[in-house]
């Protein structure tokens, strides 16, 4: 499979089904944004009280097929195998589709995450397995601290200023200086380098 990130935000997603595996999915799925109708007769207290807070849509009831022909991505991730084989075998080719308990069937699976603000890091085994990915995501987790959320942030704002504000024969350069290691956990070193590339003085001296 090919490996995306897509932009769920304002997209409407369907979930089939109203137990913990669709919780887990509708947890990482409104951190993206995305519009959430959730589809199931039964639901855990977590997606009912989603549904009270007006973070998602819960309709009590048996799934039908007219429920995903407006949906940008689809979950079926009922307790049932029939149910979720008929749900992917019934949705349109250029929907998004994943099955919970049969990945085979859908056209993209969910890999296990860690995100660092900007950084985002995905792991996924292809379905072989679920607990390597829970394992690699652990390491992942322990070795990206969330500095790396700050560190991501101030890399962003030098880059726009050295994009912004720099001759192309500097830049180069530039970036690469944002890379050391130094800056990772040192707050105060970030504060200078960003102030030094901020000085008018400096930047005309540079030009």
């Amino acid at each position: 499979m090919y490996p995306i990130h897509v932009d769920l935000s304002g997209k409407k997603v369907v979930v089939a089904g109203g137990g913990p595996v669709a919780y887990r999915k509708i947890r990482d799925l409104l951190k993206e944004k995305a519009i959430i109708t959730v589809i199931s007769i039964e639901a855990v207290r977590e997606i009912q009280e989603l549904h009270e807070q007006k973070s998602l849509t819960w309709i009590s009831r048996e799934v039908k097929s007219k429920d995903f022909e407006k949906a940008f991505l689809i979950v079926a991730a009922t307790n049932s195998n029939e149910v979720n084989a008929e749900i992917a075998i019934n949705v349109n080719e250029d929907q998004l589709i994943n099955v919970a308990d049969q990945p085979q069937l859908g056209n993209f699976i969910i890999p296990s995450v860690v995100k660092r603000g900007k950084l985002v890091l995905s792991v996924s085994t292809s379905g072989a397995s679920p607990s390597l990915s829970i394992s690699i995501k652990k390491e992942l987790q322990q070795k990206y601290s969330k500095d790396y959320e700050s560190y991501l942030e101030f890399l962003f704002e030098c880059r726009n200023i050295i994009k912004n504000e720099f001759p192309k024969v500097k830049r180069k350069d530039l970036l690469a200086e944002l890379t050391d290691p130094v800056f990772l956990h040192d707050v105060n070193k970030r504060y200078g380098y960003k102030k030094t590339l901020t000085n008018e003085k400096v930047r005309n001296l540079v030009k």
